[in-house]
C-alpha cells in the first residue's frame, strides 16, 4: 500500500474518533428523546435512585424538624422519645420514597421534568429561547417531591416552604449561556462533518492504492483496522475519563457509585456507536481477507463459489435473512433507527455483490484459459 494511502487512513481514523464523539453529543446530549430515555434509565438504577430518595426524603421529613415538633407537643416525661421517634419517621419516609420512586407513575413525573428541562437546554444551545427569571436552565424536582409527599401522607405544601435552592438543580447558569451557544455551533459541525470526511478519506485511500497489485484490498484491510482501532480508543477513553470524572466529582465519597452509574448510563450510546464501528471495521477486514490470495481464503471461496456465482437468490436471500434476524433482535439501539438499518443493509449487500463478482471472475478464468488453449494452433 503506498505511503499516501497510509497517511489518508491514519487521518481518517483520527476523524473517526471525532465522528464518534460528535455523534454521541448530537444524539445523546442534544436529542430530547434520547436524553429522556437516559433519564428514565437513571431512575431505574439503584445506585442513582437510592441517593435521590435520600435527598428527597431529607427535604420532606427532616428528622431534626420532626424531633423539634414532637418536643413541643409531648409532655416532659415523654420528650426523651422525640429523638428516636424523629429518626423512625425519617427512616420510614426514606424507605417509602425509595419504593415510590420505583413506581411507573412517579417515574413519568421524573421523565417529564427532564424532557422540559432538556427542551429548554436545546433551545438555548441553538440560540433560541430566553433565560427564565435569570436562573438559566433548571431541573425542577419540586413537582416530583410534591407527588411523593402526597403518597407518603405528608402535606404537599411542605415543598412550597422549602428554601428557594432546594429541589431545583441548576444545569446551566446564566453567565455560561454565551459560551454554551458558541459551543453549540461547533457541536453542530461535529455531528456530521468528521464522519463525512473520514468516509471520503477512507474511500480515497482505497482508490489511490489501485495502481499496485492487490493494493486496494490491502488499503481496505488497513481502513477496517484503522476504523476498529479508532472505536477501541474511544472505548478506552470512555473508561479512563469516567474514572477521572467520578473521582474528581466525588473524591471517592458515598456518592461515587451514583456518579459512576450516571456516567455509564449517559455514555451507553457512545459505547454502542463504538461497538458498531468495531463491527464495521472488523467486517471490512474480514472481507478484505476473504478476497486475498491466502490458502484459507482461497479454500473458503472455493467452497462457497458455486452458491455465490450460480444462485444469487440464495446468496442475497441468506444475507438478508441473517440481517433481518439481527435487526429484529436489536442488541444495539443503533440498529433500531431506520437510517442506520438502511445504511448497514446497503453495506452488507455491497459486500455480497463484491464477493460474487470476484468468485465469478475466478470461476471464469480457468474456462477462458482452456478455451484459449484449445483455439491455439498445434505446435510442430
Amino acid at each position: 500500500m503506498p505511503l499516501r494511502s497510509r497517511i489518508l487512513v491514519a487521518l481518517a481514523s483520527l476523524l473517526a474518533v471525532l465522528a464518534l464523539l460528535g455523534g454521541w453529543v448530537d444524539r445523546q446530549l442534544l436529542n430530547t428523546d434520547d436524553w429522556t430515555a437516559t433519564s428514565a434509565a437513571l431512575l431505574r438504577d439503584d445506585a442513582v435512585r437510592v441517593p435521590l430518595a435520600d435527598e428527597l426524603s431529607s427535604q420532606l421529613a427532616d428528622g431534626s424538624r420532626t424531633r423539634e415538633a414532637l418536643q413541643e407537643v409531648l409532655p416532659p416525661r415523654l420528650q426523651p422519645l422525640a429523638g428516636p421517634a424523629g429518626s423512625l419517621v425519617a427512616d420510614g419516609v426514606q424507605r417509602a420514597v425509595q419504593r415510590i420512586l420505583a413506581s411507573g407513575k412517579v417515574q413519568q413525573v421524573w421523565v417529564t421534568a427532564n424532557r422540559l428541562t432538556h427542551q429548554q437546554f436545546v433551545k438555548l444551545v441553538n440560540g433560541e429561547g430566553t433565560v427564565i427569571n435569570e436562573n438559566g436552565v433548571v431541573l425542577d424536582l419540586r413537582p416530583l417531591a410534591g407527588q411523593i409527599a402526597a403518597q407518603v401522607g405528608i402535606d404537599p405544601s411542605v415543598v412550597d416552604r422549602l428554601p428557594a435552592d432546594r429541589g431545583r438543580i441548576v444545569i446551566v447558569r446564566p453567565h455560561n449561556l454565551e459560551t454554551l451557544q458558541k459551543a453549540g455551533d461547533v457541536l453542530g459541525l461535529l455531528s456530521w462533518l468528521p464522519g463525512v470526511l473520514a468516509l471520503a478519506l477512507y474511500a480515497l485511500a482505497v482508490w489511490l492504492a489501485g495502481n499496485r497489485p492487490d493494493g486496494r484490498r490491502r488499503a481496505l484491510l488497513a481502513s477496517g483496522a484503522g476504523l476498529a482501532l479508532a472505536a477501541l480508543l474511544v472505548l478506552v477513553v470512555r473508561r479512563v475519563a469516567g474514572n477521572h470524572v467520578v473521582d474528581a466529582l466525588t473524591s471517592g465519597g458515598p456518592l461515587a457509585p451514583a456518579a459512576h452509574a450516571t456516567w455509564q448510563i449517559a455514555t451507553t450510546l457512545l459505547a454502542e456507536l463504538a461497538a458498531v464501528m468495531v463491527i464495521v471495521g472488523v467486517g471490512a477486514m474480514v472481507g478484505a481477507w476473504l478476497a486475498g490470495d491466502g490458502k484459507r481464503a482461497r479454500w473458503l471461496r472455493a467452497r462457497f463459489a458455486p452458491g455465490l456465482a450460480e444462485r444469487p437468490d440464495l446468496a442475497y436471500g441468506l444475507a438478508a435473512l441473517v440481517y433481518l434476524v439481527l435487526v429484529a433482535w436489536g442488541p444495539l439501539s443503533v440498529l433500531r433507527r431506520p437510517l442506520a438499518i438502511v445504511i448497514f443493509g446497503v453495506l452488507l449487500l455491497a459486500g455480497v455483490a463484491a464477493m460474487r463478482a470476484q468468485v465469478q471472475r475466478e470461476l471464469a478464468a480457468p474456462a477462458a484459459a482452456g478455451a484459449a488453449a484449445g483455439a491455439a494452433p498445434p505446435s510442430d
